[in-house]
């Protein structure tokens, strides 16, 4: 059954609009329509006044001298909330410039914020290239729109869909002009745009579990946050494990174990045994147990005098792989031979913003001890079953979003031979992005029997890549919109409800003195969290250095984004301003 809407239109001209609308409704809708014009004025316009007429004997109510930029304050709207607010062709006025225009979209959005209800949306039809998005056919520039979407991020709200406003499937309808004037607007290509609230722009969860993790050491401490990290049953990553794990069930022997693993590493040197080749620069490592952060500090003073990478014995770090645990597992679980254990869990990173790398994800390891003599074997077999699941995955995906089959990803592999650690590591390439390795570690004596057989699978990014997902983000999003797609339980093609988000870009330079290293991964970190993880790029634009005072000059290029929040040019201006501030503390340099 369909829902009983509240549904008010201002701005109406000749509310011939609002008239097809209520006839079409067949008593859906409670209908308000509105103009800004007085009624003294609307009354000695008789086809205008005939519509009034007209919506009044079908039971809508008609206000007169409603100004859609101040809808809180007329007393005609008092206390009410709407399910929808329509504005069709919304105009400042005569020759008024684009300028104009933006700000009246500015305060009709922030007026709207006041009389809709929190699931309601708003449809704005706007004439062809006025929007200022690729829905536009031509796009207009952006300087030369009106740059919707970005006016409405300033009142909360995010574009959810774009349709074209087919006029002529109105009955009776008639665009007028400015004030009911007969000269009409050129409505052909126009679009209707509809906007919906956006959750309040807050830090990303998985910066806020970061920073709390790297401020304690005790495990008790933190084992608070692993349940903030686990993806609940109808969130698609979860979704992709679950039926990973039961496809390869049907090829393999498989186990399960539990992630018992603590968040925290303890200070050790296995970051340089062969089954966790994580480079050091991608640790958070964490301050000891008195909260002293000198130890990271002369650690990395001490890394920068040899010019080589030094064992971390004395620092705890996030873990980074789960691969970290491999010999905890192999002495404590006495592993059959054949048997294929997996293992998941959430893993650090420390990494380059981006929308594709991220600095917490999910991992799923799988763990084989076999003969050495069928190692060759049993990776051939990891292989195709990991392949066919791929295959069958997006086949089903595409079926369901009937997509032909020459839009389907590759999964391709890349193999290379490490000397240093016998073994062999095979990179999986699912389209262009790499999701996981496959290494088979070869006997170290000649006499051995065994060998280890080990597959690490980025479930995000893989995720990501199967559903059409673009931005990592995306997956910690609190908007319940993004997993009701996956209730019930399913895999199929991400729909955004976040279209077009306007991006802003800032550039920002400054001075690092002589004989001081600039550390761009610090740089990218401090970025993102002073910006609440709404910076989806950074490029290093210009360096060079100054002959005269030995001073590096760097320019970096930075794109304010939210793939599900409204990001406002005042916001990104904002975290900008602070972004500089936090710069010269944190690294001190010199701002050009």
């Amino acid at each position: 059954m369909e829902e009983h809407l509240k549904i008010l239109l201002v701005g109406e001209g000749n509310f011939s609009f609002s008239l097809w609308l209520c006839d079409s409704s067949n008593g859906k809708y409670d209908i308000t329509a509105t103009c800004i014009e007085l009624e003294d004025q609307v009354c000695r316009q008789p086809k205008i006044w005939a519509n009034v007429q007209h919506l009044r004997e079908r039971g809508a109510v008609v206000h007169f001298s409603v100004d859609a930029t101040n809808l809180k304050d007329n007393i005609l709207l008092a206390n009410k909330l709407y399910d929808r607010v329509i504005f069709n062709f919304p105009h400042y006025g005569r020759k008024a410039g684009i300028k104009k225009n933006r700000v009246l979209l500015t305060r009709f959005f922030l007026s709207c914020a006041d009389v809709l209800t929190q699931k309601g949306d708003i449809h704005v039809a706007l004439c062809k290239g006025q929007g200022g998005t690729p829905a536009d056919q031509p796009m207009r520039e952006w300087h030369n729109s009106w740059q919707v979407v970005a006016m409405a991020s300033k009142a909360g709200f995010i574009l959810s869909s774009v349709a074209p406003f087919e006029s002529e499937q109105h009955s009776g309808y008639k665009c007028t002009g400015y004030r009911s004037q007969e000269k009409s607007f050129h409505v052909e290509g126009s679009l209707n745009h509809i906007f919906t609230r956006s959750l309040p722009l807050e830090t990303i969860k998985t910066l806020k579990i970061i920073s709390k993790l790297t401020d304690v050491l005790e495990e008790e401490e933190n084992k608070a946050y692993r349940d903030l990290l686990e993806w609940e049953t109808c969130h698609p990553t979860n979704i992709v494990h679950e039926r990973l794990i039961d496809f390869m069930e049907n090829c393999l022997t498989l186990e399960s174990l539990d992630d018992t693993f603590p968040l925290m590493c303890k200070p050790c040197s296995r970051l340089h045994l062969y089954w966790c080749p994580v480079p050091e620069s991608a640790l958070y490592f964490v301050p000891s147990k008195n909260g002293d952060i000198s130890i990271i500090s002369s650690y990395y003073e001490d890394k920068k005098k040899t010019g080589c990478e030094l064992q971390s014995s004395r620092l705890h770090y996030l873990r980074p792989s789960l691969t970290h645990f491999t010999n905890d597992i192999i002495e404590k679980q006495n592993l059959t031979p054949g048997v294929m254990y997996s293992l998941s869990g959430p893993v650090f990173r420390k990494c380059l913003a981006s929308c594709r790398t991220m600095p917490v994800y999910h991992e799923l390891m799988l763990l084989c001890r076999c003969k050495a003599s069928n190692i060759e074997d049993q990776t051939q077999l990891l292989l195709e079953t990991f392949s066919n699941a791929m295959a069958y995955f997006q086949t089903s995906i595409l079926n369901k979003a009937n997509k032909v089959k020459d839009q389907k990803k590759v999964l391709t592999f890349q193999d290379q031979f490490s000397r240093e650690h016998c073994s062999k590591i095979i990179s999986c390439n699912y389209g262009d992005y790499i999701v996981g390795t496959i290494t088979a570690f070869l006997p170290e004596h000649i006499d051995c029997n065994f060998a280890n057989l080990s597959m690490t699978l980025n479930l995000d990014l893989l995720t990501m890549c199967l559903l059409n997902i673009d931005d990592w983000r995306m997956l910690w999003t609190h908007d319940e919109r993004f997993i009701q797609q996956y209730n019930p339980p399913q895999l199929k093609i991400f729909e955004s409800f976040s279209l077009y988000p306007p991006y802003y870009t800032h550039d920002i330079s400054f001075w690092v003195g002589e004989g001081s290293e600039f550390d761009n991964q610090e740089f990218h970190i401090l970025a993102m969290r002073v910006s609440k993880g709404t910076i989806s790029n950074i490029q290093l634009l210009d360096q060079y250095e100054n002959v005269d005072t030995r001073m590096t000059s760097l320019c970096y290029r930075i794109i304010y984004q939210s793939c599900d929040m409204a990001l406002s040019y005042e916001d990104a201006s904002e975290m900008q301003l602070l972004l500089r501030k936090e710069l010269q503390k944190s690294f001190h340099v010199v701002l050009r």
